[in-house]
Protein backbone atom coordinates (compact mmCIF):
# COMPACT_ATOMS: atom_id res chain seq x y z
CA UNK A 1 0.00 0.00 0.00
CA UNK A 2 1.15 3.22 -1.20
CA UNK A 3 2.33 5.62 2.27
CA UNK A 4 2.09 8.95 1.71
CA UNK A 5 4.04 11.58 3.35
CA UNK A 6 3.21 14.75 4.71
CA UNK A 7 4.55 18.08 6.29
CA UNK A 8 7.96 19.16 6.52
CA UNK A 9 9.33 15.94 8.07
CA UNK A 10 8.63 14.12 5.29
CA UNK A 11 11.11 15.46 3.22
CA UNK A 12 13.31 13.54 6.13
CA UNK A 13 12.17 10.70 4.96
CA UNK A 14 12.27 10.57 1.69
CA UNK A 15 16.01 12.08 1.56
CA UNK A 16 16.88 8.97 4.12
CA UNK A 17 14.55 6.39 1.46
CA UNK A 18 17.10 7.86 -1.37
CA UNK A 19 20.37 7.43 0.45
CA UNK A 20 18.83 4.02 1.89
CA UNK A 21 18.01 2.73 -1.98
CA UNK A 22 20.93 3.98 -3.40
CA UNK A 23 19.15 6.11 -5.89
CA UNK A 24 20.65 9.46 -7.21
CA UNK A 25 18.83 12.57 -5.53
CA UNK A 26 18.21 15.39 -7.61
CA UNK A 27 21.40 17.18 -5.47
CA UNK A 28 23.91 14.78 -6.44
CA UNK A 29 22.82 15.32 -10.22
CA UNK A 30 22.31 18.92 -10.50
CA UNK A 31 23.56 22.26 -9.76
CA UNK A 32 20.69 25.31 -10.21
CA UNK A 33 20.62 26.78 -13.48
CA UNK A 34 18.81 30.39 -13.87
CA UNK A 35 14.89 29.95 -14.53
CA UNK A 36 14.18 30.89 -18.05
CA UNK A 37 12.37 34.11 -16.80
CA UNK A 38 11.67 36.10 -13.54
CA UNK A 39 9.86 35.06 -10.33
CA UNK A 40 7.42 36.71 -8.26
CA UNK A 41 6.06 36.15 -4.30
CA UNK A 42 3.32 38.25 -5.50
CA UNK A 43 0.84 35.66 -6.44
CA UNK A 44 -1.72 35.65 -3.21
CA UNK A 45 -4.77 36.45 -5.92
CA UNK A 46 -4.15 33.70 -8.75
CA UNK A 47 -3.30 31.00 -6.53
CA UNK A 48 -6.42 28.55 -4.99
CA UNK A 49 -4.02 27.71 -1.74
CA UNK A 50 -1.91 30.28 0.62
CA UNK A 51 1.79 29.36 0.75
CA UNK A 52 4.82 31.60 1.30
CA UNK A 53 7.43 30.34 -0.71
CA UNK A 54 10.88 29.82 0.27
CA UNK A 55 13.36 29.99 -2.16
CA UNK A 56 16.26 27.78 0.33
CA UNK A 57 13.57 25.36 1.40
CA UNK A 58 12.01 24.55 -1.83
CA UNK A 59 15.28 23.57 -3.38
CA UNK A 60 16.16 21.38 -0.62
CA UNK A 61 12.63 19.85 -1.10
CA UNK A 62 13.95 19.42 -4.96
CA UNK A 63 17.04 18.10 -3.89
CA UNK A 64 15.53 15.25 -1.79
CA UNK A 65 13.19 13.99 -4.19
CA UNK A 66 15.20 10.88 -6.35
CA UNK A 67 15.76 11.12 -9.80
CA UNK A 68 14.47 8.53 -12.55
CA UNK A 69 13.60 8.19 -16.34
CA UNK A 70 10.04 8.58 -16.44
CA UNK A 71 8.06 5.10 -17.35
CA UNK A 72 5.08 5.59 -19.68
CA UNK A 73 4.84 2.34 -21.37
CA UNK A 74 1.63 0.85 -20.58
CA UNK A 75 -0.05 4.20 -19.30
CA UNK A 76 -3.88 4.63 -19.39
CA UNK A 77 -6.00 7.45 -18.47
CA UNK A 78 -8.84 4.88 -17.41
CA UNK A 79 -6.32 3.23 -14.87
CA UNK A 80 -6.75 6.26 -12.81
CA UNK A 81 -10.63 6.24 -12.17
CA UNK A 82 -11.88 9.92 -11.11
CA UNK A 83 -14.62 11.88 -10.27
CA UNK A 84 -15.72 9.75 -7.35
CA UNK A 85 -18.24 11.01 -4.75
CA UNK A 86 -16.27 9.34 -1.96
CA UNK A 87 -18.43 10.72 1.03
CA UNK A 88 -21.57 10.06 -0.97
CA UNK A 89 -22.88 14.14 -0.55
CA UNK A 90 -24.25 13.86 -3.83
CA UNK A 91 -20.79 15.92 -5.12
CA UNK A 92 -17.58 14.19 -7.16
CA UNK A 93 -14.14 15.34 -6.72
CA UNK A 94 -14.70 18.12 -9.59
CA UNK A 95 -17.52 19.27 -7.68
CA UNK A 96 -15.96 19.37 -4.43
CA UNK A 97 -13.09 21.29 -6.28
CA UNK A 98 -15.40 23.74 -8.17
CA UNK A 99 -16.83 24.28 -4.37
CA UNK A 100 -13.90 25.11 -2.88
CA UNK A 101 -12.41 27.06 -5.27
CA UNK A 102 -15.43 29.13 -6.11
CA UNK A 103 -14.66 32.88 -4.85
CA UNK A 104 -18.36 34.10 -5.18
CA UNK A 105 -19.62 32.09 -1.72
CA UNK A 106 -22.89 31.30 -3.32
CA UNK A 107 -22.25 27.66 -4.01
CA UNK A 108 -23.25 25.26 -1.73
CA UNK A 109 -23.73 21.14 -2.09
CA UNK A 110 -26.86 21.77 -3.56
CA UNK A 111 -25.38 22.92 -6.59
CA UNK A 112 -23.44 19.97 -7.43
CA UNK A 113 -24.16 17.91 -10.23
CA UNK A 114 -25.02 20.43 -12.71
CA UNK A 115 -23.64 23.91 -13.97
CA UNK A 116 -22.58 26.00 -11.46
CA UNK A 117 -22.48 29.93 -11.78
CA UNK A 118 -19.89 31.11 -9.40
CA UNK A 119 -16.37 33.24 -9.62
CA UNK A 120 -13.27 31.27 -9.70
CA UNK A 121 -9.54 32.61 -11.11
CA UNK A 122 -7.85 30.28 -13.00
CA UNK A 123 -3.99 30.30 -11.78
CA UNK A 124 -2.60 29.71 -15.21
CA UNK A 125 -3.65 32.30 -17.27
CA UNK A 126 -5.22 34.85 -14.42
CA UNK A 127 -8.65 34.76 -16.12
CA UNK A 128 -11.49 34.79 -14.08
CA UNK A 129 -14.82 32.70 -14.83
CA UNK A 130 -18.36 32.58 -14.21
CA UNK A 131 -19.92 29.19 -15.40
CA UNK A 132 -17.95 25.86 -14.57
CA UNK A 133 -18.47 24.69 -17.99
CA UNK A 134 -15.58 26.81 -18.81
CA UNK A 135 -13.35 25.29 -16.66
CA UNK A 136 -11.35 21.61 -16.25
CA UNK A 137 -9.97 20.42 -12.72
CA UNK A 138 -6.20 19.56 -13.54
CA UNK A 139 -4.57 17.41 -11.50
CA UNK A 140 -1.59 19.67 -10.75
CA UNK A 141 0.93 16.54 -11.68
CA UNK A 142 -1.00 14.97 -14.51
CA UNK A 143 -2.19 11.22 -14.47
CA UNK A 144 0.33 10.53 -17.38
CA UNK A 145 3.12 12.50 -15.36
CA UNK A 146 2.27 10.53 -11.72
CA UNK A 147 2.38 7.18 -13.81
CA UNK A 148 5.78 7.41 -15.49
CA UNK A 149 6.90 8.71 -11.79
CA UNK A 150 5.68 5.85 -10.11
CA UNK A 151 2.26 5.24 -9.64
CA UNK A 152 2.61 2.43 -12.76
CA UNK A 153 3.90 0.57 -9.63
CA UNK A 154 0.37 1.62 -7.35
CA UNK A 155 -2.59 -0.43 -6.33
CA UNK A 156 -5.57 0.78 -8.17
CA UNK A 157 -7.05 1.63 -5.43
CA UNK A 158 -3.73 4.27 -5.02
CA UNK A 159 -4.34 5.46 -8.27
CA UNK A 160 -8.19 5.77 -7.77
CA UNK A 161 -7.01 7.84 -4.42
CA UNK A 162 -4.64 10.26 -6.59
CA UNK A 163 -7.16 11.14 -9.00
CA UNK A 164 -9.68 12.00 -6.75
CA UNK A 165 -7.28 13.81 -3.67
CA UNK A 166 -9.26 16.90 -2.06
CA UNK A 167 -6.60 16.16 0.80
CA UNK A 168 -4.80 18.88 -0.39
CA UNK A 169 -5.83 22.36 -2.47
CA UNK A 170 -3.30 22.04 -4.61
CA UNK A 171 -3.63 18.97 -5.85
CA UNK A 172 -6.65 19.37 -8.11
CA UNK A 173 -7.06 23.05 -9.89
CA UNK A 174 -10.17 24.67 -11.34
CA UNK A 175 -8.47 26.53 -14.48
CA UNK A 176 -9.78 27.56 -17.58
CA UNK A 177 -10.23 24.50 -20.19
CA UNK A 178 -7.74 26.02 -23.00
CA UNK A 179 -4.87 26.58 -20.39
CA UNK A 180 -5.48 23.08 -19.22
CA UNK A 181 -4.62 21.95 -22.31
CA UNK A 182 -2.22 23.90 -23.36
CA UNK A 183 -0.32 22.05 -20.10
CA UNK A 184 -1.53 18.67 -21.07
CA UNK A 185 0.51 15.76 -19.24
CA UNK A 186 3.68 18.12 -19.68
CA UNK A 187 6.22 19.44 -16.73
CA UNK A 188 7.79 22.51 -15.59
CA UNK A 189 11.13 21.31 -18.31
CA UNK A 190 7.97 21.42 -20.95
CA UNK A 191 5.59 24.34 -19.76
CA UNK A 192 4.88 26.28 -17.48
CA UNK A 193 2.03 28.90 -16.38
CA UNK A 194 1.81 32.11 -18.67
CA UNK A 195 1.25 34.27 -15.12
CA UNK A 196 4.62 34.35 -14.37
CA UNK A 197 3.80 35.60 -10.96
CA UNK A 198 2.64 32.20 -10.07
CA UNK A 199 5.90 30.21 -10.77
CA UNK A 200 6.94 29.98 -7.61
CA UNK A 201 3.71 28.70 -6.30
CA UNK A 202 3.69 26.58 -9.37
CA UNK A 203 6.96 25.00 -8.68
CA UNK A 204 6.26 24.63 -4.98
CA UNK A 205 2.93 22.80 -5.26
CA UNK A 206 4.25 20.51 -7.97
CA UNK A 207 6.83 19.42 -5.69
CA UNK A 208 4.33 18.70 -3.09
CA UNK A 209 2.17 16.55 -4.67
CA UNK A 210 5.73 14.94 -5.88
CA UNK A 211 6.99 14.37 -2.40
CA UNK A 212 3.58 13.61 -0.78
CA UNK A 213 2.96 11.01 -3.25
CA UNK A 214 6.81 9.35 -2.98
CA UNK A 215 7.19 10.14 -7.13
CA UNK A 216 9.93 10.72 -8.55
CA UNK A 217 11.69 13.52 -11.00
CA UNK A 218 13.52 13.35 -14.59
CA UNK A 219 16.84 15.12 -15.34
CA UNK A 220 15.61 17.97 -17.20
CA UNK A 221 12.24 18.26 -14.61
CA UNK A 222 14.88 18.56 -11.76
CA UNK A 223 17.44 20.94 -13.74
CA UNK A 224 13.75 23.20 -14.43
CA UNK A 225 12.44 22.80 -10.68
CA UNK A 226 15.44 23.87 -9.63
CA UNK A 227 16.11 26.93 -11.69
CA UNK A 228 12.92 28.22 -11.20
CA UNK A 229 13.09 27.83 -7.24
CA UNK A 230 16.87 30.33 -7.46
CA UNK A 231 14.22 32.86 -8.61
CA UNK A 232 11.78 32.41 -5.60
Amino acid sequence: MLTRFRSAAALAAVAFAVVASGCEGVGDLLEPSPSPGGASGDFSELVPFTVEVDGTALTASIEALPVAEEADAGYDRSLFPHWRDADGDGCDARDETLLAQDRSGNLSEADCDAGMTGEWVSMYDGETVTVSGDLDIDHFVPLKEAWGSGANAWRAADREAYANDLDQPWHLVAVTASSNRSKSDQDPAEWMPEVEEVWCAYVWAWVQVKTDWELSVDAAEAEALLGYAADC
